[in-house]
């Protein structure tokens, strides 16, 4: 298998770079639920550190694949997808290279008006050049609280989609992030 994509299937680094950001997703959107209803405290400041430790990953691990996307092939529809679930399909991924950056960079700026740097474990921590603002802070907050609906949506849309195309129209594009192409 190619490190680099071809035009009919996704390379080694982005099929690995897919499948560690998707488990980095649902396990942060878990974390974050699980904290939401705590009492503070330690088990929440915890909980949030973990969350934050593995956004950071993630974050890095995002901005990897987009460059990786630019800079190899896209491997194309299969034949015979109908314009419309072509475009479906096109708009979701986007959507969900945004929505993810908008989440993880409103999660670090929560913690960047909140005076501290990206947490990596208890390992190091990566300065951020935001300031202290209550008002930023709260501000990102609640963005940080919204994003992850819509998040979740196009996770869920992404999902049926691979789904609906390889036991529906029986097509490659569940198989091409997979184990390959037959």
């Amino acid at each position: 298998m190619s490190l680099r994509n071809t035009a009919t299937q996704w390379g080694s680094l982005a099929k690995a770079l897919h499948w560690i950001i998707a488990i980095g997703v649902f396990v942060l959107i878990y974390l974050g639920l699980e904290q939401a209803g705590m009492e503070r405290g330690d088990e929440k400041s915890r909980i949030r550190f973990i969350h934050a430790s593995i956004a950071t990953i993630v974050l890095l691990l995002m901005t990897i694949r987009v460059v990786w996307r630019f800079m190899n092939e896209t491997p194309a529809h299969p034949q015979g997808m109908a314009r419309v679930q072509a475009l479906a399909a096109d708009l979701v991924h986007w959507g969900l290279y945004i929505v993810v950056f908008l989440q993880l960079l409103a999660g670090a700026m929560v913690t960047g008006t909140g005076g501290r740097g990206l947490p990596v474990f208890g390992l190091f921590s990566i300065p951020l050049p935001v300031a202290e603002d209550h008002d930023a802070h709260e501000f990102w907050e609640e963005v940080h609280e919204f994003v992850w609906k819509p998040l979740a949506a196009l996770v869920v849309l992404h999902i049926l989609g691979a789904l609906y195309n390889h036991f529906v129209v029986k097509n490659d594009v569940l198989r091409r992030m997979t184990h390959g192409v037959k």
